[in-house]
């Protein structure tokens, strides 16, 4: 059930914002896109820039919006969400610290045979991979109507960055380099673990607070 509260702070829009951003982490997705669509023309370039995010933006959205009766469907909570989310985001961050770019990996195992490489593997999963989807349903997760509204502009505004990025890729792999691009990776890496945490730090402040709930006399006997 969604809850009538103000309008979000700028603080919890910066907050989705730089979540989203980092998981998704368009400046190295843009290099393994630019990799991806080399020896094509300037139109077929920029019609699967445009493919790419706009079938990533779809995806979120339809995450952002599903996600409530994908819980009620299978009985699941957003107590329960909230942890699923911070932990899969938590190996997605682990591995873009300590081992290969996620991005890298998922989108060389899913190349080969594809026709439609802006659908899938640069839509799905490069861009709205695991990681991305787990974040976007642990962000409405018990949200109220003006909030959740908030996220589904933040997704939306995410998803233009992610068109600009692809559009510029080519011009961003000139400039960044290898070693340019792995940094930005790590950098991106440690925002999402603190991300991870964060989903995960909230899931454990529910369940105290409900077991608290539960039980007052035992909680007023240890006070």
């Amino acid at each position: 059930m969604l809850h009538l509260r103000p309008f979000p702070t700028w603080a919890f829009l910066l907050g989705a914002f730089t979540s989203l951003f980092s998981v998704i982490n368009p400046p190295s997705a843009s290099v393994i896109f630019s990799g991806m669509t080399a020896g094509m023309d300037r139109p077929r370039f920029r019609q699967a820039a445009f493919r790419a995010s706009f079938t990533a933006t779809v995806a979120m959205l339809g995450f952002a919006l599903l996600g409530r009766l994908i819980f009620s469907f299978f009985g699941f909570t957003a107590l329960a969400m909230r942890f699923v989310g911070g932990i899969v985001v938590a190996v997605s961050a682990f591995r873009m610290l300590y081992g290969e770019d996620p991005h890298l990996t998922d989108s060389s195992q899913e190349a080969a045979g594809r026709t439609d490489l802006a659908i899938i593997p640069l839509g799905i999963p490069m861009l709205a991979g695991p990681g991305t989807l787990s974040t976007v349903m642990g962000l409405v997760a018990g949200l109220s109507l003006s909030e959740v509204l908030a996220i589904l502009a933040v997704i939306l505004l995410n998803g233009f960055i992610i068109h600009v990025f692809m559009l510029q890729s080519r011009r961003i792999t000139a400039r960044l380099g290898g070693t340019g691009t792995r940094i930005v990776t790590k950098l991106m890496g440690l925002i999402l673990a603190a991300v991870a945490m964060q989903f995960l730090i909230n899931g454990v402040k529910e369940v105290a607070a409900d077991i608290r709930s539960a039980h007052p006399a035992g909680a007023e006997a240890r006070s």
